[in-house]
């Protein structure tokens, strides 16, 4: 990074990740929305700094690392929560994606519309809703990184990263894409990436 650079994002990165890592393993449903809030916002400042655009080894190496925090947290959620298919442990692009187990545990809390208390099955629906338009918006930082990676790739200016270093940073991005995407799928939320490139071919 450019030393008189006033670029505070590796901080403010590095200060996130920080707190995510020491959230305690059993963790509140508002908590963990608040923390993925604030990843989406710095990773939309991330993405629209130049400066790290010149050093993208710095604070866009750090975006997959929260977007896989985030993940992990989602995970806890829906566990809690019961989100999931019902055949999910039979889709073969689940069995042939590994995941690890979430080291958090979600408390489930009384869920809140207004003044009307939900039930069960009401809460299950609204907190789906919430994780569905949370994972799509820390897929939107990724898909975006993807972009910017790709296009740094055809760069040809002084401040252009090694070949070595995009593609891995690249590589990177492109498995915590998949990731989300195939959690997605277990969920029934449409991530608008294909997991099965063959078989959907006409």
């Amino acid at each position: 990074m450019d030393p008189d650079s006033n670029c505070q994002c590796s901080m403010s990165g590095l200060q996130i990740m920080t707190e995510v890592r020491n959230v305690q393993p059993v963790v509140e449903l508002g908590t963990i929305l608040d923390l993925v809030r604030r990843v989406y916002t710095h990773g939309q400042e991330v993405l629209k700094c130049k400066d790290c655009r010149k050093s993208p080894h710095s604070s866009f190496v750090m975006l997959p690392a929260l977007a896989e925090q985030c993940l992990s947290l989602f995970e806890a959620v829906c566990l809690a929560y019961s989100i999931t298919r019902t055949n999910a442990l039979f889709d073969p692009a689940v069995l042939a994606f590994e995941q690890p187990l979430s080291q958090f545990i979600c408390m489930r809390s009384k869920t809140q519309l207004g003044q009307m208390e939900l039930d069960e099955k009401e809460s299950a629906l609204l907190v789906k809703t919430l994780v569905g338009r949370n994972l799509m918006k820390i897929l939107e930082i990724m898909k975006t990184l993807q972009k910017i990676f790709r296009s740094l790739a055809k760069d040809t200016g002084p401040h252009r990263p090694g070949p070595a270093t995009l593609r891995a940073c690249e590589s990177s991005v492109e498995a915590t894409i998949r990731r989300f995407a195939v959690f997605m799928e277990q969920i029934e939320i449409d991530s608008g990436t294909n997991l099965h490139p063959i078989t959907n071919r006409v």
